[in-house]
């Protein structure tokens, strides 16, 4: 939320933190969504193969829970993006620099912590 608050405030919003916060939270609804109805699933159709190398949770069935979780990434960016555009009146591309400014911090961490 402080990220996404800063870099909408770097780019002229006038939104507070707060707000930054609960539209952050909402965006992320998908991605609660996926990990309270796939994760159950998936546990009970590998077991504990889901926590072990070397098991039989990969393949096609793999694969598709990637998918799935993908997607709801996906909509949950796509949320965000919306959330932003809406909240601060702006046009889709400033709306999209404000999360992709957000989110390049994080990004980065991820990307050298992975090194």
């Amino acid at each position: 939320g402080g990220l996404l608050f800063g870099a909408a405030r770097r780019l002229g919003g006038l939104g507070s933190y707060r707000r930054a916060r609960q539209l952050l939270a909402l965006a992320g609804a998908p991605l609660s969504l996926t990990f309270v109805t796939l994760w159950p699933l998936r546990i009970a159709i590998y077991g504990e193969d889901l926590f072990r190398t070397g098991g039989n949770d990969y393949g096609r069935g793999d694969a598709i829970f990637g998918a799935l979780l993908f997607a709801a990434f996906a909509w949950s960016g796509w949320l965000l993006v919306v959330g932003v555009r809406t909240v601060h009146g702006w046009t889709w591309g400033r709306a999209l620099a404000a999360t992709a400014l957000a989110a390049a911090f994080p990004a980065l961490i991820v990307l050298a912590t992975s090194l």
